[in-house]
């Protein structure tokens, strides 16, 4: 496989740029200030045909960098093989449209397994380990047939994450954590509630001893690509409206912000510059004092707004 530096994981980058007339992109990703010459993270946005994903190198060493810029370079290659045979005759290849003919959630299922599979093979023989995987969020903005109406597929694995913004309606979280509080949950130790409240909070004053344990756990994934065992994908969909936005990010986005915090950003800013300052934003977080805060942690910090404009 060839290096990939010509993608869009290495380091630090940003691209502001509208592609079709209904939606506009901003992404931007940094390494962690540890290690600036190594991005963990990888971003993959295809403005043509509507794929957008950040991955998470899991690993503290090169093989995480291997393990997400393999997956990035999977999934948007077999991505691409399916739209070339989706839309045969184009010249030039588009957003795809939902069809009777296309089964939406295998072909993402279908990308994500792709993706792990080369995981374990071609970046275990890159990194001259078997020891790296990475999280996967990813999603992709499907035509339907009647004009200006798209629908977004999203798929995930770990702990990166997809939200939306809706003009009358508080942010939401698309995706649930594959980690430490979703498994006190399923094991009733907490309640969903609960989960929420540690994971928000700000200052250890907010958590009793117990629950300071647990948020300094959280980050703690239970499943990723490359992994011991085949992953688990989570997939679902979501209609899309004027004036939406959609953010997917790595978590050294929404463990350095609250949730109230990135709505407020993504609300407070314009389009083009949403992903520079979530960016921003957390890398600030990740500078603040034991003393000021809980939340700040030092990481590769990736994220990819698509603001839907129709």
């Amino acid at each position: 496989m060839p290096q990939h530096r010509n993608t869009l994981s290495h380091i630090a980058k940003e691209f502001v740029k509208p592609a079709l007339s209904h939606f506009s992109f901003s992404y931007r990703t940094i390494a962690c200030e540890r290690h600036p010459t190594r991005n963990e993270d990888s971003i993959l946005v295809d403005e043509r045909t509507g794929l957008l994903a950040v991955f998470d190198g899991v690993g503290g060493s090169a093989a995480g960098e291997i393990a997400s810029q393999t997956a990035q370079f999977a999934a948007l290659q077999q991505w691409r093989r399916i739209m070339q045979q989706q839309q045969k005759g184009r010249k030039v290849l588009s957003y795809p449209e939902v069809s009777e003919q296309l089964d939406l959630c295998t072909l993402l299922e279908q990308l994500i397994y792709d993706a792990d599979d080369q995981v374990r093979t071609e970046g275990a023989r890159r990194a001259g380990t078997d020891d790296l995987a990475t999280t996967v969020a990813l999603a992709a903005i499907f035509r339907e047939a009647e004009a200006g109406h798209y629908t977004l597929y999203y798929a995930h694995v770990g702990d990166s994450r997809i939200y939306l913004l809706r003009n009358d309606q508080p942010l939401q979280r698309l995706t649930k954590d594959d980690g430490l509080l979703a498994k006190l949950v399923e094991n009733r130790i907490i309640d969903e509630e609960n989960a929420f409240s540690i994971d928000q909070a700000k200052t250890s004053d907010q958590l009793s001893e117990t629950e300071l344990s647990y948020f300094r756990l959280r980050g703690g994934i239970t499943q990723a690509l490359g992994g011991p065992l085949p992953p688990t994908i989570h997939i679902s969909q979501i209609s899309i409206q004027p004036g939406d936005r959609v953010l997917l990010c790595t978590d050294g986005i929404h463990d350095n912000l609250t949730d109230d915090e990135i709505e407020h950003i993504l609300r407070s800013t314009p389009r083009n510059v949403s992903a520079r300052e979530l960016v921003h934003h957390s890398l600030n977080r990740s500078h603040e004092s034991r003393s000021e805060t809980i939340r700040a942690k030092p990481d590769d910090m990736s994220a990819i707004v698509v603001t839907c404009r129709f």
